[in-house]
């Protein structure tokens, strides 16, 4: 609700109530709704009026996350593996298996 009451300038009483009369489609998990940005902010233009309604710009976006992930995957400690099968090779070599189905699981 109160992501929601920030995104449009609204209070939260007021989000509560669009979802209640139906303006407004949401899940509701435990005590928390969800609801889809993109109805909040078609709501908001074509209910509410407000035409000149511009949805705020994520601060945080994809290319940031795929950069964090980049930076996080170079701090740790083991060697980067390419493939599933390195994966696999590298959890036998863990636990001793060093020669199976014919290769060497460390190499």
């Amino acid at each position: 609700m109160r992501e929601a009451a920030q995104r449009v300038g609204r209070s939260e009483e007021t989000i509560r109530r669009w979802i209640w009369a139906g303006k407004l489609p949401a899940v509701k998990r435990g005590h928390l709704y969800y609801v889809e940005v993109s109805r909040l902010d078609a709501l908001v233009v074509e209910v509410v009026g407000l035409s000149d309604y511009h949805p705020p710009k994520p601060s945080y976006t994809l290319s940031d996350w795929v950069a964090d992930v980049r930076a996080w995957k170079g701090s740790l400690d083991s060697p980067s593996l390419s493939s599933a099968a390195d994966l696999v090779a590298e959890d036998r070599w863990a636990r001793g298996e060093r020669h199976v189905d014919g290769f060497d699981a460390g190499h």
